[in-house]
């Protein structure tokens, strides 16, 4: 399975990445996605708009981190409009690189999509003591 761009902009409603960079986005968030869920085997194997939409929210996150390490402007880490302050992650101060900032901010985004398909479940198998009719005989 591979999300195109007609899927991130028609179905998914995406308007924040460029036809030009969608590629390299979406390439990153199927690696990340993959990290996920590779205990429970092979999450491109089947055809599931959840997962594209997964792809897309991740690929988003990419995009805008690539475009900012582009243009060497600091990630920002919080933001309030009110009196105007902006946060910028520093690695000295937060104990975190920006890498790891947006590994965090990827994870939020797919985090809703993929948790009801079950893929984020690291559980490998169920104890069994057959008091509720199970069929593991």
């Amino acid at each position: 399975m591979q999300v195109t761009y007609g899927y991130y902009a028609d179905e998914y409603g995406g308007r924040t990445i460029p036809e030009q960079d969608f590629r390299k986005a979406e390439r990153q968030a199927e690696a990340y996605i993959r990290h996920l869920t590779y205990v429970k085997g092979d999450i491109f194997a089947v055809e599931n708009d959840a997962v594209k939409d997964a792809v897309c929210a991740a690929a988003e996150v990419y995009y805008k981190y690539n475009a900012q390490q582009q243009s060497e402007t600091p990630l920002v880490k919080s933001e309030n409009n009110d009196g105007y302050s902006v946060t910028y992650v520093t690695e000295q101060t937060d104990g975190k690189t920006a890498e790891e900032i947006v590994k965090k901010k990827v994870y939020d985004a797919v985090y809703p999509y993929l948790l009801p398909t079950g893929w984020l479940s690291r559980k490998v198998g169920m104890r069994c003591d057959h008091k509720y009719g199970c069929d593991c005989l």
